[in-house]
């Protein structure tokens, strides 16, 4: 069994501000949680912190709440699933890469999108946009966007 750490309140702010300088988030009223392998989870339910603490003693808990992302070189990486969440969308406005209804197609099967983005050269994470629909977070790789749609969720 993992161990979960419920992130205080400098730990989440700092957690904020990777959200808040990678893709625009400034606040979440959630409770944070880190468990095994650098995965955070956001808990918003109704249980206090010590209950949650009192049940983690019996039951397993690393399942609790949304799955928001996992840190990676620094940086937290936004899960596939909850880049819809309206919380979450409404807020994110930065590193927004635009594709096209045919690049889409190619997106949701796997496959990486050749595409320029030496103005986005700072930042290794980007939003994958199109219309109004974010379809994911992707590594940039300067001359290419590398695909992160998990295996179950791309289309043959």
């Amino acid at each position: 069994m993992s161990k979960i750490e419920f992130l205080d309140k400098t730990k989440k702010k700092k957690m904020i501000g990777n959200l808040n300088d990678n893709y625009g988030i400034e606040s979440l009223h959630h409770l944070f949680i880190r468990s095994g392998n650098d995965k955070i989870r956001i808990y918003s339910g109704g249980l206090s912190l010590e209950e949650l603490n009192l049940f983690g003693k019996n039951l397993r808990l690393e399942l609790i709440g949304a799955s928001l992302g996992k840190i990676e070189e620094d940086n937290l990486r936004i899960n596939f699933d909850i880049l819809n969440l309206p919380e979450i969308k409404s807020q994110i406005n930065k590193n927004i890469i635009e594709i096209s209804s045919t690049e889409v197609l190619e997106w949701l099967k796997g496959k990486s999108i050749e595409i320029n983005t030496e103005e986005l050269a700072k930042n290794d994470l980007v939003v994958i946009k199109n219309n109004e629909d974010l379809l994911g977070v992707a590594k940039n790789r300067k001359t290419y966007i590398q695909n992160y749609v998990p295996k179950e969720r791309r289309i043959k």
